[in-house]
């Protein structure tokens, strides 16, 4: 199965793979593919699983839009230092659709046999597995754990990144510095953007272990446009407490991302580590999490046990001051908490690699909601009265990944 995993994830870094190595001719096309079908329910009638940022909160039970995912991917070689790299992707966006969009776009040369320059669209490294997020293959789980990897939505890199990558000893080492901007679409109308985006990631890998440390800077840009956004915010202008709703939403933050990862596997033990912070100046909450992964494979079979949790550390609304007894304080809570994913989880799962390039998946997972976050839930009802703070719920999830 190891092997697999392994297929899998050259899938999501041939683009930084130059192929330098053959003797190249003519243009080549080498075509692969990629695809999930998903399937999540919950023990609660009035609440929905969202992947915050990645889809919209269905209303379907079972519901296939968090997970759900197809891919295709083309990598040309032009020459024995030059390659580009297409990839198209369609999964259900914030906004309901399922609208193909590209992912990859970008050319690659190797300017020594060391280092590599992109320059295009990448996947923005900002977590230790960024390159796999939609090649569900290539991961144990159905998801990866929310805690973490929910506290970045933003996967797109439109600029240009270096791969410095060096052995010492049994080790490999890899030096990764990026800069550019991304985008998201957000919930409704909504929309997110980093401008003048600078990172670097330092990785370390043996036969068995690899290890990842990461961080990123940026300006934010943060657009939220829900109907219980909108309606305070308008009642904030009109009363003359502008200032307030400008701290909630607009084009003026600043952002920093970090990071840092562990993976070991021998082919029958397998352990995932991954720590990660989110720290927003302004229009978003600052929060870290952190999920541990222990599985043991008997053949095809993974059985594994994931605990992870996410923990607010500042409130969006942390530079907001209202003035004594302001009947908007109740209002400013509901929006803080609607923005909050905190929780905490324990997940079983199982992993079945039943045919060549394929494999079957399911999830059982207990979650806890902080008592003032939605976590990774949206309500069915109203959001104004929803109650999601300090609840268990229990999620249900498979899937059926294949790569090819």
């Amino acid at each position: 199965m190891k092997s697999s995993f392994l297929l899998a994830l050259s899938l999501a870094v041939a683009a930084a793979q130059v192929p330098a190595q053959a003797q190249v001719q003519e243009p080549e096309v080498r075509w692969s593919a990629f695809g999930t079908l998903g399937a999540v329910v919950t023990s609660e009638d009035d609440l929905r699983f969202a992947r915050i940022g990645i889809d919209h909160p269905g209303a379907e039970s079972p519901d296939f839009g968090p997970d759900t995912v197809f891919g295709v991917q083309a990598n040309l070689a032009l020459s024995e230092q030059t390659g580009a790299v297409m990839q198209l992707v369609s999964r259900e966006s914030p906004r309901g659709d399922y609208t193909p969009r590209v992912t990859l776009a970008f050319l690659s040369h190797a300017l020594t046999p060391t280092l590599t320059a992109r320059v295009g669209r990448m996947r923005v490294p900002f977590f230790m597995l960024s390159d796999s997020l939609d090649i569900n293959y290539a991961n144990p789980w159905v998801r990866p754990p929310v805690e973490v990897y929910g506290l970045n939505p933003f996967t797109d890199l439109d600029g240009i990144d270096l791969f410095f990558r060096s052995r010492i000893g049994n080790a490999d080492i890899e030096i990764h510095p990026y800069a550019g901007s991304s985008y998201i679409p957000v919930y409704r109308r909504g929309n997110g953007k980093l401008r003048e985006l600078f990172g670097v990631n330092l990785a370390l890998s043996t036969e068995h272990l690899a290890l990842h440390l990461g961080h990123a800077e940026a300006k934010l840009a943060l657009h939220w446009s829900d109907a219980d956004f909108d309606t305070l915010v308008g009642a904030l202008r009109a009363t003359g407490l502008g200032s307030i709703a400008d701290e909630l939403s607009g084009d003026d933050g600043y952002a920093s991302f970090s990071s840092a990862g562990v993976q070991w596997d021998d082919g029958e033990w397998l352990l995932i580590g991954e720590y990660a912070r989110r720290e927003n100046r302004r229009y978003g909450n600052s929060a870290h999490g952190w999920h541990l992964t222990v599985g043991h494979r008997f053949g095809a079979t993974l059985p594994y046990l994931t605990i992870a949790r996410q923990t607010q550390d500042r409130p969006t609304s942390g530079n907001v001051a209202l003035p004594p007894g302001s009947p908007f304080a109740a209002f400013i809570d509901g929006f803080d908490t609607s923005r909050n994913l905190a929780q905490r989880s324990a997940t079983l799962g199982v992993r079945w690699d039943f045919s060549r390039n394929a494999a079957f998946k399911a999830e059982f997972s207990h979650m806890r909601t902080a008592s003032d976050a939605w976590g990774s839930f949206f309500p069915r009802g109203n959001a104004a009265t929803a109650q999601l703070g300090g609840r268990s719920i229990n999620v249900l999830s498979l899937s059926v990944d294949v790569a090819f």
